[in-house]
């Protein structure tokens, strides 16, 4: 069943077009790739799924409800079931690591503060952050920040994960540690979508990929059925080649 599906988008800004009808669906559970070189507009795609960004004409249907009909206050419903994880993190510096990730539970439940302190303490001792618990975002390395990030982006237990480059800068220790994360979250049947250009942790995850050039959606394959093709483009995007 599909989760999400772009029919038809189209995005320019000024005389810049950027998407010219891409079209793709993410299956519930499903982790996707998006991919493709520098500039392509993938994170464009991301944001415009959470209403940040704005069609300028197609569909965006998220559990079969077009977003793009959408005015603020539905925009909000829909962001609490679809997380995104910024790829630097995207930390309120002067908040702790329990404030970042209470942001979302004191703005839209009506947790008290034992049951938020529960849930938070939970959540960063499954991902091996409960020491940083009192720690502000300047007291965490480049990765902790990442995981932070992403912790904080469940903290509303969504149906679908955005991921913009979550391994952008890592060293191979947190990037193995942020391909786990994702992992444990598909086993939950989150569904998500990667935008990446590291492609061994795309593989490592991705179920299916979504080739973004020239406007358009150029290829679109399980893992397995483009990396068994020599000359798909994945495969050239791994080599280098395009």
């Amino acid at each position: 069943m599909a989760v999400i599906e772009l029919k038809d988008f189209k995005k320019s800004f000024g005389t810049k077009q950027v998407h010219n009808g891409v079209n793709f669906v993410v299956n519930k559970g499903e982790c996707l790739g998006l991919v493709g070189g520098s500039g392509a507009g993938k994170s464009v795609i991301l944001r415009s799924l959470i209403g940040l960004e704005k069609a300028d004409s197609g569909s965006i249907l998220i559990d079969g409800t077009d977003i793009t009909r959408m005015d603020e206050k539905g925009l909000v419903e829909i962001r609490k079931k679809v997380a995104y994880v910024f790829q630097n993190g995207a930390l309120f510096d002067s908040m702790t690591v329990f404030d970042n990730l209470a942001y979302s539970l004191r703005a839209h439940t009506k947790m008290t503060y034992e049951q938020m302190d529960k849930k938070i303490s939970d959540q960063l001792d499954e991902f091996g952050l409960l020491s940083a618990k009192k720690l502000y975002p300047s007291e965490l390395s480049g990765g902790m920040q990442k995981r932070v990030g992403l912790a904080r982006a469940i903290m509303m237990d969504p149906d679908v994960i955005l991921y913009d480059e979550p391994t952008a800068g890592l060293d191979p220790y947190n990037t193995l540690k942020i391909q786990e994360l994702i992992l444990r979250l598909k086993a939950k049947k989150v569904t998500s979508i990667l935008v990446t250009h590291d492609m061994p942790t795309g593989i490592a995850v991705c179920d299916r990929f979504v080739f973004l050039q020239n406007k358009v959606i150029s290829e679109n394959g399980t893992t397995q059925e483009l990396l068994a093709q020599p000359n798909s483009l994945v495969n050239q995007f791994i080599k280098g080649q395009i």
